[in-house]
């Protein structure tokens, strides 16, 4: 009995080998099956150059592979954080009915300019890229009938301006902004009509502004008399950018494109602000300076980037050269960038606040490409 037991359990336990030998067996078979497809599958999508995922970037024939494009850009800029005065239109000297006043940007021209280089590895593009834009901002106030102005960026103790209002308010602001992009991508087919280019590479960025705002003929003193506040801020950081580009063909050359980078860059400011009187009855270059502050710091800003609009690509004299059209809008934040400091207090002269805003760029670009 006991040894029929015995047979029964080894025949049991061959068996559950045998049966677990065809199960394992018909999983290995099922995966190499699923591999050998998805091998079939990618090879179906290789394309003339015998990738799977073929580039999309012009293609010319027998050229340097080389191009250069050039942006014409006419941008509008902000800076949030800097108000001029506050304007009360009430016959009671306090706040009853006011207004804060700002800065007035102007839309400017600059341009953006690079070369690159399409390199024979698996289809990437290599270039630099340089953007220029100076643009300025403005902004006058005239007290009439019972206004009264409060000075905004006036040191709280200063001997002529602080707790004291004025008649004449003008302002100036100036914005020299260059970066550097040096870019390397890879455009690619994912359908018939839609291409994406994945980028990553370095960004520097120099950012100069200067501020000036003066205050005219102030109330309790006798006329003329001026406050001249001033700001510089030298900014220049260098760091890493990313993005994605993307392509929607339309037909015919035409299509649809939108792209989105963000950076983040590290840098040096070099902040300076001082606040100068000119007494009553004195000449407009007779003034005491009451503040002059410098301050120096390392920090890191983020950036983001987009950008929409519609292209137009041509190859011509037997696909040797290529030209590219496009019109397109853009935005660029850069975070906290407004580190111009406040005075907040009129006791203790050292209290103040920074960080103040973002500066951004806004507007249209018309740019060309030239690939040979």
């Amino acid at each position: 009995m006991q040894k029929n037991m015995k047979n029964m359990w080894s025949a049991a336990a061959a068996s559950l080998v045998a049966v677990t030998s065809l199960v394992n067996a018909d999983v290995d078979s099922a995966q190499m099956r699923n591999l050998e497809n998805r091998v079939n599958a990618l090879e179906q999508r290789r394309g003339a150059s015998g990738m799977i995922n073929p580039p999309g970037r012009p293609q010319v024939r027998d050229g340097a592979d080389l191009f250069i494009f050039g942006d014409l850009i006419l941008w509008n800029t902000h800076q949030n954080g800097m108000p001029v005065a506050v304007v009360n239109d009430d016959t009671s000297i306090n706040l009853s009915d006011s207004t804060v006043k700002t800065i007035h940007s102007d839309w400017d021209f600059g341009f953006r300019v690079g070369v690159g280089y399409n390199l024979p590895h698996d289809g990437w593009d290599l270039s630099l890229s340089w953007i220029r834009l100076y643009t300025d901002g403005h902004r006058r106030i005239h007290a009439h009938d019972d206004d009264f102005i409060f000075p905004s960026r006036i040191h709280p103790n200063d001997p002529i301006g602080g707790a004291n209002t004025c008649q004449k308010t003008r302002s100036t602001w100036h914005v020299r902004f260059n970066q550097l992009d040096l870019d390397l991508g890879r455009e690619f087919f994912v359908s018939k009509w839609l291409t994406l280019r994945p980028h990553f590479g370095l960004r520097s960025d120099w950012i100069r502004q200067k501020w000036e705002t003066n205050y005219r003929n102030f109330a309790n003193t006798p006329f003329p008399n001026k406050v001249e506040a001033e700001y510089k801020d030298e900014w220049w950081g260098i760091g890493l950018q990313g993005g994605l580009d993307t392509q929607w063909g339309l037909g015919a050359g035409w299509s649809l494109f939108g792209n989105v980078a963000t950076a983040i860059v590290y840098g040096f400011h070099d902040i300076d602000y001082e606040d100068e009187d000119t007494p009553a009855g004195q000449q407009t270059d007779s003034h005491g300076k009451f503040a002059d502050v410098d301050q120096t710091y390392r920090i890191s800003h983020p950036i983001l980037d987009l950008m929409m609009g519609l292209r137009y690509d041509h190859m011509f004299y037997n696909d040797r050269f290529h030209l590219g059209l496009q019109l397109g809008w853009e935005h660029h934040v850069y975070f906290s960038q407004n580190q111009f400091p406040v005075f907040t207090d009129d006791v203790a002269d050292g209290i103040l606040v920074s960080n103040q805003g973002d500066l951004t760029f806004q507007g249209w670009t018309l740019a060309v490409r030239f690939d040979f």
